[in-house]
């Protein structure tokens, strides 16, 4: 079985039999036997994890899949299911689907545990699962349920008095894991020694209050934080809860020494970026906004240096986008000399009528083949698409557990962003929640983010939207008996 979470090379193409000196190496076959080239393949089987709901906060929590199907052919069977981590109380499983095509959706109170999202076969090509939970006062948190790991950043929490920052570390494998988290801000690495060995046992998760990490002295500032896995392997999220400003899940940012972050709403009352730079070199950066009508840069906001070791953070503001969203693009000041790779996050507010949501944002990789998006429903969903460099053209496509698909093709500016407001399936039920994908024609690369909002205030939530991991390649494999001599 191929599967997108062990991210493994297949290199065991042959079964080593060992006697008396003898070896038997079974040769490639298909396409990669004929070619001896790399192959791209559907994934098999797909392993997600969903942290436990918020610290504290009440509300309803929903669970959307999107089982897109694979990018070409027919579908096999296959079957997704959404469960409780093994030996809990919540075994049973909350949702199914066995055919790919379509998306399904599950509900739970405000105290569910952690939850398993599993899917083989048809199902697992592009399987995506959406969490999102609206709490008494709309304030809307969401998050990509995601694969377990050995490697998170996150970028944009803070420590900031009347925070509530919870580090959800689930380990949905049959042995313990060994984590150790660093914590980074303007002076540093910030962390206590309780952050260094943190154990989650087997199919459990181990939550820890952020600022029972740090280190006296480290209020009021913003933090990038680095969770390493030296032992297993663990689904970890970040939930910040800033009391009065709203509350949301911090997405995984990449390391990169360029960084584009989708997906600041155009409405935005104040923004601030979260820069850490992990390397020993310093990085001098440009900052430009792609708006409807291509980049600008920032009045005041042109470049940004980040001290080597260090996290930097820069008020932005309110940015004055006239109601348009745009993407944010971070590149190396110097092209011609070698620039440090860094991790970047935004804390964005909304406000309206007295009432305050905050949601967070990350540098994140293009679309390849393929996005998803779970959980979108008509009138409360936007995307919105970046051409970070020549124009592009997209196709979105929306599925649901009902109605007709629909599917619209997307032009995009050289430098800019679009929003497009995402539309129902045709005939399926008004509130009905539905997934898209979004599909490159020509051009690129194109970045995606999807913002998920409240028709009754200020609340939302945005999910950036890389690769959907479809398939998976099989390297060059060639017979080679020499390898087995001594």
């Amino acid at each position: 079985m191929i599967s997108r979470t062990t991210q493994s090379l297949l290199g065991a193409v042959g079964v080593l039999a060992l006697a008396v000196g003898i070896a038997e190496v079974h040769p490639p076959t298909g396409q990669a036997a004929v070619s001896g080239t790399t192959v791209s393949t559907s994934v098999q089987n797909s392993d997600l994890v969903c942290p436990p709901t918020l610290q504290g906060v009440g509300g309803a929590t929903t669970y959307s899949f999107a089982v897109p199907g694979p990018l070409s052919g027919t579908a096999a069977s296959g079957s997704a299911s959404l469960t409780g981590l093994p030996g809990t109380a919540g075994g049973a499983a909350l949702a199914t689907q066995t055919t790919a095509g379509g998306s399904t959706t599950a509900h739970a109170g405000s105290a569910a545990q952690a939850l398993v999202a599993t899917a083989s076969g048809g199902t697992a090509p592009g399987f995506t699962v959406q969490q999102t939970t609206t709490a008494a006062d709309h304030a809307i948190s969401g998050t990509g349920c995601t694969a377990p790991g050995t490697d998170f950043w996150f970028s944009g929490a803070d420590s900031d008095k009347g925070s509530s920052d919870y580090i959800e570390l689930t380990n949905a494998e049959d042995s313990e894991a060994d984590a150790e988290v660093q914590i980074f801000n303007s002076s540093g690495e910030v962390e206590g020694p309780s952050a260094a060995s943190i154990s989650v046992a087997a199919d459990s998760t181990t939550s820890v209050l952020l600022s029972t990490l740090l280190g006296p002295g480290n209020e009021n500032t913003f933090l990038a934080v680095h969770v390493t896995v030296h032992t297993g392997r663990v689904a970890a999220a970040l939930h910040a809860d800033s009391g009065s400003k709203g509350a949301d899940w911090l997405p995984a940012t990449v390391l990169g020494t360029s960084q584009v972050i989708p997906g600041l709403p155009g409405d935005i009352t104040d923004a601030t970026l979260v820069l850490d730079d992990p390397g020993s070199a310093d990085a001098d950066l440009n900052i430009q906004l792609a708006t409807q009508n291509g980049w600008i840069v920032p009045a005041g906001h042109e470049t940004v240096q980040v001290k080597a070791g260090m996290a930097t953070s820069v008020d932005l503001g309110s940015l004055d986008l006239h109601n348009q969203p745009v993407a944010l693009r971070l590149t190396p000041a110097d092209r011609t000399q070698p620039s440090a790779p860094i991790v970047a996050g935004l804390q964005v507010v909304r406000s309206s009528g007295g009432s305050t949501d905050v949601g967070y944002l990350a540098g994140t990789a293009p679309i390849g083949q393929r996005a998803t998006a779970a959980g979108n429903t008509a009138g409360e969903s936007t995307l919105m698409l970046t051409a970070a460099a020549g124009a592009a053209t997209v196709t979105v496509n929306s599925i649901g557990s009902s109605g007709t698909p629909v599917s619209q093709t997307v032009q995009i500016p050289a430098g800019s962003t679009v929003p497009v407001p995402l539309k129902a399936p045709s005939g399926s039920s008004g509130d009905a929640a539905f997934a898209v994908t979004v599909v490159p024609v020509s051009g690129g690369p194109v970045y995606a983010a999807r913002m998920i909002g409240s028709t009754s205030g200020p609340g939302f939530t945005v999910q950036e939207l890389p690769d959907d991991h479809s398939t998976v390649e099989i390297p060059r494999a060639v017979e080679d008996g020499s390898i087995l001599m001594p």
